[in-house]
C-alpha cells in the first residue's frame, strides 16, 4: 500500500467507530443530527445537514442497507440503517436507541483568550477531544484589536469544529461555543465554579499540579490567555476573586499548547 493510501485508510479509521459501548461493537461509521430531525415515535431519522450528508454520499459513498451510528448532542446515540439517499437529505430507520453516560467528569469550562491567525480552531478541536463542556472565547486586554472585530462572525465556524470533534472521538454531548465575552464578564461567571485554574506569568504562581490534588470540584473553570499573557491587572482581578494564580512550569508555553496541557492534567488527576 502506497503512502497515500494508507493517509486515506487512516482518515477513515478516525470517523470509524469502535470500543466498549453498546453500539460500538463493530466498525460503523458515525454521524450528528440535530434532535429536531429524530423522529422516534415513526423510527426515522433524517440527515439534511450539507456537510453531513456530503460525508455520507460522497466521500464514504454509503448505500442504503448500510448501517450507521447517529449521535444527537444530548446524550442519545441511535443504530441506524440507511432507507434512502437523495440529494437534500440522507433517510434512517432506527434498529434501537441507547442513552450513554458521558465519561468526562468534571464538568470543565475553558475561557480562552482569542489567539491571533487559526489557532483558536485547534484549541476548540483539542478541547473538545479532551472533555471539555463549555468553550468561551475571550476578549483580554491583550487581544489583538483586530481579531476583535472578526471574532463574532466565527462562532459558527467553531461550533463546526467542536461538532466534528465530538463526532471523531465518540463523544455522546455536543460541547458548546459560546459567544464571545468580555474578560470581568468570564470572572464573575466563574464564580459559580467549584475550582478555577487560573494560568498566568506571575512571581506568586502555584504548580497546577499542586492546586488540582487539593480540589475534586464537580465543576471546573479553565483561564488561559493571550499571546504576551494576562495583564497584571487581570492578574489581580483574578487574585481579588480568590482564585490562585497557576503555573504550568518553567517553560514558557504557546497559547495553544498551554490550553491543552492544563486539560490534559485535569484529565490525568480526575481519571485517577
Amino acid at each position: 500500500m502506497g503512502p497515500v493510501a494508507q493517509l486515506g485508510e487512516r482518515l477513515v479509521r478516525n470517523e470509524e467507530v469502535s470500543g466498549s459501548s453498546p453500539l460500538r461493537s463493530t466498525k460503523i461509521m458515525r454521524f450528528y443530527v440535530s434532535p429536531e430531525y429524530i423522529y422516534s415515535e415513526q423510527k426515522r431519522i433524517e440527515i439534511k445537514d450539507k456537510s453531513e450528508l456530503r460525508h455520507i454520499r460522497d466521500v464514504m459513498r454509503l448505500a442504503p442497507g448500510s448501517e450507521v451510528v447517529v449521535f444527537d448532542g444530548t446524550g442519545m446515540e441511535y443504530l441506524g440503517r440507511i432507507k434512502g439517499i437523495n440529494r437534500s437529505s440522507v433517510a434512517i430507520d432506527i434498529i434501537r436507541k441507547i442513552e450513554r453516560k458521558e465519561d468526562m467528569i468534571p464538568d470543565i469550562t475553558l475561557y480562552q483568550a482569542i489567539p491571533k491567525k487559526g489557532r483558536m480552531d485547534l484549541i476548540v478541536e483539542k478541547a473538545v477531544e479532551l472533555g471539555v463542556t463549555r468553550v468561551t472565547p475571550m476578549i483580554t486586554e491583550r487581544t489583538i484589536p483586530a481579531i476583535i472585530g472578526k471574532a463574532g462572525k466565527k462562532q459558527e465556524r467553531w461550533s463546526r469544529i467542536a461538532m466534528t470533534a465530538a463526532k471523531q472521538c465518540g463523544r455522546a454531548k455536543l460541547p458548546l461555543v459560546a459567544g464571545v465575552m468580555d474578560f470581568e464578564d468570564c470572572l464573575e461567571e466563574s464564580e459559580k465554579s467549584g475550582f478555577v485554574a487560573f494560568a498566568a506569568l506571575d512571581k506568586n504562581a502555584r504548580p497546577l499540579k499542586e492546586l488540582l490534588k487539593s480540589s475534586r470540584a464537580k465543576n471546573i473553570s479553565v483561564f488561559v490567555g493571550p499571546e504576551g499573557d494576562f495583564s497584571q491587572k487581570e492578574i489581580e482581578l483574578a487574585r481579588s476573586k480568590g482564585y490562585a494564580i497557576c503555573s504550568l512550569g518553567e517553560s514558557v508555553l504557546r497559547v495553544e499548547t498551554a490550553a491543552i496541557y492544563i486539560l490534559s492534567c485535569v484529565n490525568y488527576e480526575y481519571s485517577s
